[in-house]
């Protein structure tokens, strides 16, 4: 008997050594996870759990679905002066300006097309940016048609609708190697901005995951329904959580492990419930970029597409016309060989050019639009 309660007292006092050991592993893994960034009951840790999210209005989106800049957004770049148009510019992008500038100063007129980078994103002031440098030379008036986290659906819509009117001298599409090749065939939301910035917050995509809305594509008619979606589906602090859940979302290793693992079911039900097409994302994008020159090579503007690198793969020059070619296809684009990391504000995929990345920039596209002559 006494044998027999001194194992039962030793397994004890080894439980509850383990279990000491454990909480202490644990609670290290926490705090290292912490340091390193993560949040706790959050999925994605860019997204914020905020009580009153401040939403920032920064594009709207006109009938055709085209994505314009809001010219008294808070979050606008040093030096950005927005159009009539809603895209960045001193004077209104009309034929009547344009066919001006070409009578009185012989500059050529090129019209560029793309997302953040040609907006003007990351040089100190908007002076500083490619396009802007561009511009700056004696031999090109440029209209900048780039608007922060669009894609080449934008760059299609924007080039049918404008291209015509404006009779630009040159095209130029500008695609950023990083996030701008389509994952899908996106429909356009007019009336709706494709994202929904936040202040100190994400960015929230305007179409919803379709294994989370049980909806093909759906896009979000609101910020707040953005909001309140991701809350519901990437946190455990939305308002139809339960007790339990709220509880588990103060630990950054719980809950990322159940916000994992919910996500992974509700896929799972999704597929089975699914249409089962499978979508060439290589098709989808080739399919916008071979229409942006149809529409170009109709109206007899010559069109330029020129690639821009990651920051982690600058160097790898021109392999890169080999590593994308499946976007393209029979499209001819142009891609820098003379990048690295330090022409980059960061080595993180959503980094852009510094000022000396933008100075390079200028001089490639410089390069290009001379040749075209």
């Amino acid at each position: 008997m006494v044998k027999g309660q001194f194992r039962q007292n030793t397994t004890m006092k080894k439980f509850k050594v383990q279990f000491i050991i454990f909480l202490v592993l644990f609670l290290l893994a926490e705090i290292v996870l912490r340091v390193m960034g993560m949040k706790s009951g959050t999925l994605i840790d860019d997204f914020g759990i905020e009580d009153h999210p401040q939403y920032m209005k920064r594009f709207v989106s006109d009938e055709m679905g085209i994505n314009h800049i809001y010219p008294n957004a808070e979050t606008l770049m040093l030096g950005t002066v927005i159009n009539e148009q809603g895209f960045r510019g001193k004077f209104d992008y009309t034929k009547a300006s344009v066919d001006s500038i070409r009578k009185y100063t012989g500059r050529k007129i090129v019209m560029i097309v793309g997302d953040s980078y040609v907006e003007g994103c990351c040089a100190d002031t908007m002076k500083n940016s490619f396009p802007d440098l561009l511009a700056n030379g004696p031999r090109y008036e440029v209209l900048n048609f780039g608007v922060s986290g669009t894609d080449p659906i934008q760059y299609d819509l924007i080039v049918k609708k404008y291209a015509k009117e404006l009779r630009p001298d040159i095209v130029l599409v500008v695609v950023y190697f990083g996030n701008d090749f389509l994952t899908y065939d996106r429909k356009p939301t007019p009336g709706t901005p494709l994202t929904f910035p936040f202040k100190k917050n994400k960015w929230i995509y305007a179409i919803a995951t379709n294994h989370l809305s049980k909806e093909v594509n759906y896009a979000f008619k609101t910020s707040d329904e953005a909001y309140d979606f991701y809350m519901q589906h990437y946190t455990l602090r939305g308002k139809d959580r339960n007790w339990f859940q709220k509880t588990i979302s103060h630990s950054v290793i719980i809950s990322k492990l159940y916000l994992f693992a919910e996500h992974k079911i509700k896929k799972y039900e999704w597929d089975k419930i699914a249409p089962t097409t499978l979508v060439d994302v290589n098709e989808i994008t080739h399919k916008r970029f071979k229409s942006i020159q149809k529409e170009c090579d109709s109206l007899s503007i010559p069109c330029v597409f020129a690639g821009i690198p990651m920051p982690t793969e600058g160097t790898e020059g021109s392999a890169l016309k080999t590593k994308y070619k499946n976007f393209f296809q029979e499209v001819p684009y142009n891609v820098p060989t003379n990048f690295s990391e330090k022409d980059y504000d960061g080595t993180d995929m959503a980094n852009h050019f510094n000022n000396n990345g933008h100075k390079k920039y200028a001089e490639f596209l410089l390069n290009l639009l001379d040749k075209k002559k």
